[in-house]
């Protein structure tokens, strides 16, 4: 037979089919019969085990009313020895159940017991017991744990009550419950039950054991089991502890029990009422094994069936499957394909000859489909390769794929070199990191990183550029490549210089202007001043005077020239990878006795302990001097300034916030200007020169300012995250 045969597949389909549904079925069922009868069962053992709990209750609380009676009886007799011992011994001779009952005064001596025991009365003191610390201090009555007496030496449980003398305590009246009664309460049930009732104090100690005879002289301790007890891990001394009631399941011997637990409420005591897994679902096996022979006859009939049906529709397939191999070879056209059936399948032959028709239709759409392509796709690559920025593109694999003409031009390095090989190559040939670059828009959010930078060429020329990176993510899989277009700086750079050059020329005219503005009136002054030291009437006095004014025209004089020729001096810049937070400590270091003596407040707030970037180290801390010199100054009384460094995506911020006078409106838009300023002593070129440092790193300085209650100024810098990224990227 053919297992790949139609007639094989679809019979073999129906037995497979109806199997599964079978099985499915069989599980299902299976599985609601199981928990069904679980649940019947748990909650049969839960009622069995209330009813034991309140039997047990019920004779406690007979036995407990007795003992009150008694008690009650004496409180408001005259509470001789004759009639306690009377009310005692009478209570020992009429119940059964109590194998001791003794006086006790408020210390703890037993006065008297029934039966007698010297020892216990005279030498032993019962203030340990709990019955006796309960009602001395609740003054109510109180059922024991389980106790070895020292009159009898067997353990029993102790039913304590209270006995008043004009409504002060006197003593309390007490009667032991020996173990065998407890045992045969549970006994003399007559509810039919195939699993096992244990009977335990809250202590663990041992009543009832369902599964062996305890010994009626000493106390056994019930063995402890770890269970899960509403979804948390505990054991049955917690649950019995704690007083929880509810079920669980205990494995045992390597069997499973549910047990179902109450709590007796008139005493410390719990029920337990367990029951093996494996008997609880005999009956559920029972059905089970019904539904198997029920699904083994469905499942035989189905494959017959199936069979019978199959050749109904097999036949005309094999027929239509016999035409096709000829129409293969080409010895039949489509066109003479006639399946004699008036069905699905004949209507399957003619789709066959509709669908030859319009297969030779799509072939030739898509012939000149794919004609189209390839002309688009060579269009691109010219624009690709012609294109005046320098454009290298990785696939997914980390292979460089297109390395264009400009690339070329700019690196000195042909294509069909590079073209295939790991982009690392490119990597050292220019002499610049570009998996950098693709590490840190992969961690990043953004759609591309854009860089200045500075590559090698073949000429070992450096050249500088600005890097663009984006992601390209390959249709239908999770892989993707990059793109790196780099555009020549040289050119732009230059005009940059130029620029810089006669903005340098056009500021120190102005300030020629203003500084020979500046100048002419301290030279007007010591003018006059030496004619005056000239005059003959002028004595040594005076002449000292005139000297010491002169001295402080030619500091003032000097102070200006200075500031100006700090200005205008062209440094050239050595950038460093600096740690900005060592920085600003540096200059609040520097300023801090300052602060000091005007009770100026620091407060600093960074981020980071370490923030790294690459700057003109020298230039920026003075720039930054300049501007917290600036909020010292601006600040009249209770002054604060708080200085915060954080990250803004890759931006390290500064912020520089004083409580001083505040800016004017009218005034903010010209503070940068040099030789602007409010102050009486200032020359004005303090904020120029930061604003001039913190735009050649690259940064920007924002002020804002309300009048009279303080300015804040933000300075914002490139920055790396770490030590070695710096050095990374220098």
């Amino acid at each position: 037979m053919n297992f790949h045969s139609v007639k094989f597949k679809i019979p073999a389909f129906f037995a497979i089919y109806l199997s599964i549904m079978m099985i499915l079925s069989i599980f299902l069922v299976l599985d609601s019969v199981e928990r069904n009868a679980l649940e019947e069962k748990i909650s049969k053992n839960l009622l069995i085990s209330e009813l034991m709990s309140k039997k047990i209750g019920t004779y406690i609380s007979s036995a407990m009313s007795d003992v009150e009676a008694s008690a009650n009886y004496i409180s408001i007799g005259k509470k001789t020895e004759a009639e306690i011992y009377y009310e005692i011994n009478r209570i020992f001779d009429n119940y059964d159940y109590f194998d001791l009952v003794f006086f006790m005064n408020s210390e703890g001596r037993m006065v008297y017991s029934n039966p007698y025991n010297p020892v216990a009365i005279e030498e032993r003191i019962y203030t340990d017991r709990d019955y006796y610390n309960h009602v001395i201090t609740q003054e109510t009555s109180y059922v024991s744990k389980l106790y070895i007496s020292r009159v009898l030496n067997e353990p029993h449980f102790v039913l304590a009550a209270p006995i008043f003398e004009k409504g002060e305590l006197y003593g309390l009246l007490a009667a032991g419950i020996p173990l065998k009664e407890m045992k045969r309460i549970i006994k003399d049930t007559d509810v039919f039950f195939s699993g096992g009732i244990w009977v335990v104090d809250r202590f663990g100690s041992l009543i009832v054991n369902p599964y062996e005879d305890l010994s009626d002289k000493e106390i056994v301790k019930f063995n402890n089991y770890d269970i899960l007890f509403d979804d948390k891990k505990t054991d049955i001394y917690n649950i019995l502890l704690s007083g929880a009631e509810g079920d669980f399941i205990v494995n045992r011997g390597g069997e499973d029990y549910y047990v179902a637990t109450t709590f007796v409420e008139e005493a410390n005591l719990a029920v337990m009422v367990e029951q093996e897994e494996g008997v609880m679902l005999k009956e559920a096996l029972a059905v089970v094994n019904d539904l198997k022979i029920i699904a083994l006859t469905i499942v035989i009939a189905g494959i017959i069936l199936g069979f019978i049906l199959s050749l109904g529709i097999t036949r005309p397939i094999q027929r239509l499957v016999y035409l096709v191999r000829l129409y293969g070879k080409g010895e039949l056209p489509f066109k003479g394909m006639q399946v004699d059936s008036k069905n699905e399948i004949g209507e399957l032959s003619n789709t066959f000859i509709e669908m030859a028709d319009y297969l030779d239709k799509k072939v030739e759409e898509l012939e000149k489909s794919i004609s189209r392509e390839n002309q688009i796709r060579q269009y691109l690559d010219n624009i690709l390769m012609n294109a005046g920025s320098a454009i290298v593109v990785i696939n997914s694999e980390k292979k460089i794929v297109i390395f264009n003409r400009a690339a070329e031009i700019l690196s000195g390095y042909k294509g069909n070199e590079l073209i295939g090989q790991h982009y690392s190559i490119l990597s050292k040939k220019i002499h610049f990191d570009l998996y950098s670059l693709t590490a840190e828009l992969d961690e990043s959010i953004k759609a591309l990183i854009e860089r200045e930078i500075a590559i090698i060429n073949i000429q070992n020329r450096s050249i500088p550029c600005r890097i663009i990176c984006s992601v390209i993510q390959e249709s239908n899989t999770n892989e993707k490549g990059y793109v790196f277009l780099i555009n020549n700086l040289e050119v732009i750079k230059k005009l940059e210089q130029e620029l810089q050059r006669e903005d340098r020329l056009s500021i120190v005219g102005e300030f020629s202007s203003s500084i020979i503005h500046d100048i002419g009136n301290p030279l007007a002054g010591l003018s006059n001043l030496l004619e005056i030291y000239q005059n003959e009437s002028t004595n040594e006095e005076e002449k000292m005077e005139i000297l010491k004014l002169i001295e402080d025209e030619i500091r003032e004089l000097n102070s200006i020239v200075l500031s100006f020729l700090s200005f205008i001096k062209s440094r050239k810049s050595e950038d460093v990878q600096v740690n900005i937070c060592q920085i600003v400590l540096e200059a609040t270091n520097i300023l801090r006795s300052e602060m000091i003596n005007r009770d100026i407040k620091l407060q600093l707030d960074f981020e980071e302990e370490t923030m790294y970037t690459r700057i003109d180290r020298r230039n920026f801390k003075q720039a930054i001097i300049n501007i917290i010199k600036n909020s010292i100054q601006a600040i009249q009384s209770n002054g604060i300034i708080h200085i915060s460094l954080l990250w803004k995506n890759d931006d390290i911020i500064i912020n520089i916030q004083d409580n001083g006078i505040g800016i004017k409106e009218d005034e903010i838009g010209n503070i940068f200007e040099p030789f602007y300023t409010t102050k009486k002593d200032g020359t004005g070129l303090g904020l120029s020169t930061a604003y001039k440092t913190i735009r050649d790193n690259d940064g920007k300085l924002e002020v804002t300012s309300t009048y009279k209650e303080g300015s804040k100024i933000t300075i914002t810098i490139p920055g790396r995250r770490s030590l070695d990224e710096c050095t990374d990227h220098r």
